[in-house]
């Protein structure tokens, strides 16, 4: 979707706060940058709320501006609308009833059905309050839902949640406006997480009582046959650790994290959506958040993968339909705190007693699974990723994430073949490597060069894969060092299924390259390298290992 970049600024860390973290309203003289002459009806109201002392006078302009809004989008009728400061937001606490009339003016906006539409609304709520603009939205689509789905049983609106401090502070919202009853909960449950964080979703259930309606999801149980040729097939969902480990060994989140994260938290999600028919979800995202966050629109648009896609436009009826935003092309997506800063999310929670994970009072700024969690790193204090930069850390991004990386393949194999074009494989160079076949693997491993009680350094690889290519020359200069008894082969997985011993899968490969010492004394056995793949380290643990072997032998 293409995205249209904002020059709304941050609000000053020094703007006056109101009890509910929000920042008070300044006069229009100081706040307003590059004034419109033509504002919108909506902004509009908002400035009379601001600056008039008559309600029947608001009454009137608002009246006014609910037609104009109507009449404008049944025409079509753009242009560019005006900017408003972070602090030109509508404060509640002025007058009910003239938020009330303001509440009538949004629910005149419709979902967009063009980019140009999404634009102007997201020009509209920019310089609005979350509270209204979680409303707007919960009147929209559930009307919205209504009509589609004949009554069906769903959920339009759905919040997704790791109950960091935006997300509890959008929970809060919903609570206090009476949207909870309508808009479930949903967090993900990786498997991973801190105790603390499992112990927080009993407390988040107390607190808001019946009115929550929360779901824990579990990671998805994919498996690849062989027989489906890169396909995937869901076999249900795991429920403990140990059951995770068992079926992706245990360090997917490390050598895979893509697709790790797909397992544990997009499948799972999505799964959900999708049974709860879902048109809208909304997230805790913020600008200030920094990296690809720092354009972030309030109102998004995710479309679905094009398999995805092509299925939904099979099955509905309107498949003539143009409109880019159908619910056969995607989801909405909501994020009503954009515009907030770290200070006001949490001015807001500790204002307004909102429990929170207490993990945050020891010193972390965001929280997700156990073993990439850390303290925020302080090189980044005052930078818009400082209260990131904790997460996500100990990835090792030097190697391929093997069910990612096939996926990846298998797009591009497709790609190729429907434009025609030949599918070439990447020459890997390694003159004294040998060959491993799938059929004829387990026979050429025990029996062909064991002899001798030999040893055999195995790479499992893949010559797509930008890691695999950059150890080839590394895998070449071991193969020709020629360490006595040490032979060097390799296995190609693009296409081939990683064999079996005695119906054991001794060789677990979650990444490439991947890297087995193979040896046959007293018995067969396969131990896993887990050190750095440069030529010095690796030829060092061979060496360790030929001496054991000598040693074993005296």
């Amino acid at each position: 979707m293409a995205r249209r970049h904002n020059s709304r600024s941050q609000s000053s860390s020094k703007d006056e706060l109101n009890a509910d973290g929000h920042h008070l309203l300044k006069s229009s003289s100081s706040s307003h940058h590059g004034k419109s002459p033509n504002p919108s009806p909506v902004h509009r109201a908002m400035r009379m709320l601001q600056n008039s002392s008559s309600i029947q006078k608001i009454k009137c302009v608002l009246g006014v501006a609910i037609i104009v809004v109507v009449i404008s989008l049944l025409n079509k009728i753009g242009g560019q609308q005006q900017q408003f400061h972070q602090s030109d937001r509508y404060d509640a606490s002025v007058d009910s009833a003239a938020e009330t009339e303001l509440l009538q003016a949004l629910y005149a906006l419709p979902l967009p059905t063009t980019q140009q539409e999404l634009i102007e609304l997201n020009d509209e709520l920019a310089g609005l309050e979350p509270k209204f603009i979680l409303q707007w939205a919960h009147h929209t689509v559930l009307n919205l839902q209504t009509q589609e789905k004949n009554g069906m049983k769903s959920h339009p609106l759905v919040q997704a949640t790791s109950f960091g401090p935006t997300g509890l502070v959008i929970l809060d919202h919903l609570s206090r406006y009476n949207l909870l009853d309508t808009v479930p909960v949903v967090t993900m449950d990786t498997l991973h997480l801190f105790k603390e964080s499992y112990v927080f979703f009993d407390t988040i259930q107390s607190h808001y009582n019946s009115t929550l309606h929360l779901t824990v999801t579990k990671p998805v149980h994919i498996a690849h046959p062989p027989e489906l040729d890169g396909d995937s097939v869901f076999k249900g969902f795991l429920y403990s650790k140990v059951e995770f480990q068992d079926v992706y060994g245990p360090t997917l989140w490390k050598t895979d994290p893509l697709y790790y994260t797909k397992v544990t938290k997009i499948d799972p999600l999505q799964q959900k959506l999708e049974e709860w028919q879902t048109i809208m979800w909304i997230t805790g995202r913020r600008r200030s958040q920094g990296g690809e966050r720092e354009e972030l629109d309030i109102l998004e648009f995710d479309s679905f993968p094009p398999d995805e896609e092509d299925r939904r436009v099979r099955n509905r009826e309107d498949d003539n339909d143009d409109n880019p935003f159908h619910s056969s092309k995607g989801r909405w997506k909501l994020n009503p705190l954009a515009y907030w800063s770290y200070d006001q999310v949490w001015n807001y929670i500790k204002n307004n007693k909102v429990p929170y994970n207490l993990l945050y009072d020891l010193g972390f700024t965001s929280i997700g699974d156990e073993m990439t969690t850390t303290f925020p790193n302080k090189s980044h204090v005052g930078d818009a990723i400082y209260e990131r930069s904790g997460r996500f850390t100990n990835l090792n991004q030097t190697e391929c994430g093997l069910h990612s990386h096939l996926q990846k393949i298998k797009a591009l194999k497709k790609q190729r073949k429907d434009a025609g074009e030949e599918w070439a494989v990447p020459e890997l160079k390694c003159e004294k490597c040998i060959e491993l076949k799938e059929d004829t693997f387990l026979e050429t491993v025990e029996n062909n060069y064991l002899q001798n009680d030999g040893l055999i350094l195995l790479e499992f690889y893949s010559p797509f894969c930008g890691s695999c290519q950059e150890f080839a020359p590394v895998l070449n200069r071991l193969a020709n060092h020629q360490l006595p008894n040490i032979l060097v082969a390799r296995f190609d997985v693009t296409e081939q299924s990683i064999p079996k011993y005695n119906n054991q899968e001794i060789f677990l490969v979650e990444s490439t390259p991947t890297l087995y010492l193979v040896g046959h004394s007293p018995s067969f056995y396969a131990e896993l390298y887990i050190g750095k793949h440069d030529f010095g380290a690796i030829l060092q643990w061979l060496t360790e290992k030929l001496k054991e072997e000598t040693d074993s032998k005296e």
